[in-house]
């Protein structure tokens, strides 16, 4: 008989063990289960060893090795910001900076130039030529391809001219078609918007492009989303309207302000259109999206989006051509007697920008979910706006601070908050 004094901070024990009559026993058997089994009997259970990383079970692991899961300032900052995807960012923020310098650009032309209708047309026709010299210029150095995201450009795997890349299909034109009747009015509204009121307030009113596709989505395709989702979006909607109605000296020096904010609003709601139905075919990989339902069975072709953004440009220009015909016939002189260096200049930068910026916004719809684009959308708006403001070298008042205030906190609670489906 051995008898052990065990001392702790807390208690002071003894134990006891009878080894003759446990080694006896041990003797006695056979099979390997049953000695393992003796053997655990024979340890004392004071001493029974503590959990293996092996043995834990989720809970445990999450709560002492992961950071989220332990009580630090930085798990703290870690649950309190939304995921990030650092090539969706970069892509965000030149496609911000693009579609800044070029909503601007469009202001200072039309200062100059003041024909909207000319400008669409321009625009539609120098975003086809870069797309033709891009696709040409991909197909004759395949080595560029890599620089592209998957889907960008068309499918050079085998040897072919640009004319068999880009030649018309039936399903590419059936496709485009809805997309080209959206920019050719979209664009329209937005630079007769452009034409009357400033960028910021046009701006500020395509920001409540959330609430239209969260509405859309609602009415039309019976989608229903929570209380909370309708709640995060007072402080946004609060927000555009101080940012565009608290400076009255503006609203009263435009002529037609009313009708500026018409064609803004117009225009928000054909691009709104215009995303949810490009969400369909823009998608590379089908992803479950928080506005879905499920996920379609049906397997369905998806084109490039540059020979995407090559045919809507092509409709564009087809559809805005009989309009500019016949503002040419209304307008005093020829409009393109009126072009000089600096407007020519003008136009091919605001044209180059935007095929960066449609380009990015492709690709950004087609990489997430509808509403997650209006969010970051939303995040360009807010980026324009700021940009127009120094720009135009507007003064900031105090509700209009408050208001693009408003707005960054309605996007925020909408994305951390609002996203959730029910």
């Amino acid at each position: 008989m051995i008898t052990v004094q065990i001392n702790t901070p807390q208690r002071q024990d003894s134990k006891s063990f009878n080894i003759s009559n446990n080694l006896s026993n041990i003797l006695k058997l056979n099979s390997n289960d049953e000695y393992d089994n003796a053997k655990q009997s024979f340890r004392p259970k004071l001493f029974k060893p503590s959990k293996s990383s092996l043995d834990l079970t989720a809970e445990d692991y999450e709560r002492h090795f992961t950071l989220s899961g332990r009580n630090t300032l930085s798990a703290r900052l870690y649950n309190f910001i939304p995921p990030l995807d650092i090539k969706i960012i970069l892509a965000c923020f030149i496609w911000y900076f693009t579609s800044a310098v070029s909503s601007n650009i469009s202001k200072e032309i039309l200062k100059q130039y003041p024909y909207p209708i000319t400008l669409t047309e321009c625009q539609f026709f120098i975003a086809s030529l870069i797309c033709l010299i891009t696709i040409s210029l991909v197909n004759n150095s395949p080595k560029l391809e890599v620089c592209f995201p998957n889907g960008t450009v068309p499918n050079f795997g085998k040897s072919q001219s640009t004319y068999d890349l880009i030649k018309p299909t039936k399903a590419l034109v059936l496709t485009t078609l809805p997309m080209g009747i959206f920019q050719f009015i979209g664009h329209i509204t937005s630079h007769k918007a452009t034409s009357i009121i400033p960028v910021s307030i046009v701006h500020s009113i395509k920001a409540l492009s959330p609430l239209t596709t969260v509405l859309t989505y609602k009415i039309i395709f019976s989608i229903n989303y929570p209380i909370i989702t309708y709640l995060t979006l007072i402080p946004l909607i609060a927000g555009v309207m101080m940012t565009c109605f608290s400076n009255h000296k503006v609203s009263k020096s435009v002529e037609n302000f009313n009708l500026g904010v018409i064609y803004a609003f117009i225009s928000m709601i054909i691009f709104v259109s215009q995303n949810i139905f490009a969400k369909k075919i823009l998608t590379i990989t089908p992803k479950s999206l928080p506005t879905q339902k499920q996920e379609s069975t049906k397997e369905e072709q998806k084109f490039d989006k540059i020979s995407i953004l090559l045919y809507c440009s092509i409709i564009g220009f087809i559809l805005t051509l009989p309009v500019y015909i016949i503002s040419e016939f209304t307008n005093p002189q020829t409009t393109l007697f009126e072009l000089d260096f600096t407007i020519i200049s003008l136009l091919f930068l605001h044209g180059v920008t935007h095929f960066i910026q449609a380009m990015l916004a492709f690709h950004l719809i087609g990489s997430i979910s509808t509403v997650n684009y209006s969010i970051a959308n939303i995040m360009k708006r807010i980026v324009v706006i700021a940009m127009a403001m120094v720009w135009e070298r507007e003064n900031v008042t105090f509700n209009q601070g408050i208001g693009l205030g408003l707005t960054l906190i309605g996007l925020y609670c909408y994305d951390k908050w609002g996203m959730r489906k029910k």
